[in-house]
């Protein structure tokens, strides 16, 4: 009995070996004993002789990243210390392969977000360009429809550049919407978002939400990065496309403080195989947030493309209030 006994086990550890063995896992970043700051760029690849359809990585044993991608390059917000870090990949009959390293964060780069490297495409002001779209009734932007809106730029005052975008809106529950667009850029995987933001007094009481997007379409699937402060809830929220539904954080805004400016900063990735984007950090005002959040992209036929936006939403007042945008810019590589 004993003799059986371990040949069964013997026979179940050799075939989880040989299901584990079946996908080898390589990783070019970081290298084992890394010792750095964070984020963490995570880059790695898998063979099998099965399609690769999942990553996770484990940090300490927890989750800090998934994609149901062929590869993976990533950013990875990680707590100062030492760590054990695994990547592993699964096939498409479940067998998998992963990699253990050790890593050091000695610090935080940039409140958590990436340093771009320096092939990225950089749109700088991207406020003052020309060719801006605009909607304000209910099956573009949402609300009512009621109330006026409109953008000036290049404004001096108030300003940080001495051009600022200056955008108004009003109308009981009415949203506007501004967009421009900066042509197909399908290749680029992570966005981040930078820009300056200036309310008025009459926003204190009459801004249900403050919204900004960056999106891309990419063979017909539309990757929405909504992102709103919403007064109305006191909460940062995430839009998510495949929904089509905004989803609270845990993130705090009751509203911007009047009459002075504002440093907004979002890192977003898309994932084209996955059919999935996600919102990492946060930075308000120098204060950084990682979220984490992934959400859905929807299949809408539209050409590829790249862009931003901003919007505003009054609330049941329908008083109108402006907000300024100034040192817009959109970095994506």
């Amino acid at each position: 009995m004993i003799q059986r006994g371990f040949i069964i086990l013997l026979s179940y550890l050799l075939a989880g070996a040989a299901l584990a063995s079946a996908v080898t896992v390589n990783v070019s970043s970081p290298a084992n004993n890394y010792n750095g700051s964070s984020p963490l760029h995570v880059a790695a690849t898998a063979n099998s002789d099965q399609k690769i359809t999942g990553w996770v990585v484990y940090v300490d044993g927890q989750i800090a990243y998934q994609s149901s991608s062929t590869s993976i390059d990533t950013q990875i917000n990680v707590a100062q210390g030492t760590h054990q870090l695994v990547t592993r990949a699964w096939d498409g009959l479940g067998r998998w392969g992963d990699v253990w390293e050790t890593i050091t964060i000695s610090g935080n780069n940039n409140n958590g977000l990436p340093t771009p490297p320096s092939w990225a495409k950089v749109f700088n002001n991207v406020h003052r360009d020309g060719s801006w779209g605009s909607c304000h009734d209910p099956g573009c932007a949402g609300g009512s429809g009621k109330g006026t809106y409109w953008m000036a730029q290049n404004q001096g005052s108030p300003s940080m550049s001495g051009r600022s975008t200056e955008l108004f809106n009003s109308g009981v529950w009415a949203n506007a919407l501004w967009w421009h667009t900066l042509g197909a850029n399908s290749s680029q995987r992570n966005f981040l978002v930078d820009y300056y933001l200036y309310v008025d007094n009459a926003s204190q009481h009459a801004a249900q939400s403050f919204e900004q997007e960056a999106y891309q379409f990419v063979s017909g699937y539309n990757y929405m990065m909504g992102t709103q402060c919403d007064v109305g809830t006191g909460v940062w929220d995430t839009w998510d496309m495949g929904a089509g539904h905004w989803y609270g954080t845990s993130v705090p805004c009751h509203n911007f403080s009047p009459n002075t400016w504002h440093h907004i900063q979002w890192y977003i990735t898309t994932d084209t195989n996955a059919k999935k984007y996600t919102y990492h950090v946060l930075v308000v005002d120098g204060q950084s947030y990682t979220l984490n959040i992934t959400r859905n992209a929807r299949k809408m036929g539209w050409s590829d493309n790249v862009g931003i936006q901003w919007q505003l939403d009054v609330n049941a007042t329908g008083a109108g209030f402006h907000e300024w945008i100034d040192k817009g810019t959109l970095t994506i590589w």
